[in-house]
């Protein structure tokens, strides 16, 4: 049996847990709502970070040559490092034409060394075009002008061996295949290197 004292208790008990579920109830939407968009904003960040990076053709880039690609093509594995994996592929799809312009390929037993596209005079002449030419693809449609000299050679994602994860990413290797006789040729046009019949 409850005593006076008790009975006066249990009343104030259920008001005070009533209003704190009240306040519950109003809260955790709010809460909800700030949750999904801090991921989203921390989620578009980490995006736009991946694809503001500059272009960069005093970069190491590793590469290796794996065979000879249909006439005026390039066939090699190239690896680079990203915070996702998507990211990694990106960078060395980019990476990829950035070689053949400005480092050129070693050779390998299948095929000659490929001498570089572009004389550091060239780039530097031209460096707003390459600034704007190696852009990742924005969501307004601009960027990207790159990718329509380079193609995977597969659409399986990078395992085993060829997908590294590391501290800040991953680093990956895909095989690609480059466009470059396309590629001297339009940058030839534009006017960034001399023709080939010069």
């Amino acid at each position: 049996m409850q005593t006076k004292k008790e009975t006066n208790k249990i009343p104030f008990l259920e008001y005070n847990i009533k209003k704190l579920d009240k306040i519950m109830k109003l809260i955790k939407p709010l809460f909800l709502i700030a949750l999904i968009f801090s991921f989203c904003v921390s989620f578009a960040q980490s995006g736009e970070n991946v694809n503001k990076e500059t272009y960069k053709s005093t970069e190491s880039y590793e590469v290796q040559v794996i065979g000879v690609g249909q006439d005026g093509t390039k066939v090699f594995r190239i690896w680079a490092f990203g915070k996702t994996v998507d990211a990694a592929i990106n960078k060395a799809k980019r990476d990829a034409v950035a070689v053949c312009v400005f480092l050129g390929l070693p050779g390998s037993g299948y095929t000659n060394k490929t001498p570089a596209l572009c004389t550091l005079a060239d780039e530097r002449a031209h460096q707003a075009f390459f600034e704007e030419f190696f852009t990742y693809p924005q969501k307004d449609g601009t960027g990207g002008t790159y990718l329509k000299y380079v193609n995977r050679t597969t659409d399986e994602q990078p395992s085993g061996e060829y997908k590294l994860k590391m501290k800040g990413g991953f680093k990956v290797a895909i095989d690609v295949q480059v466009k470059y006789n396309n590629l001297q040729k339009d940058l030839a046009t534009k006017g960034i290197i001399k023709s080939i019949n010069q």
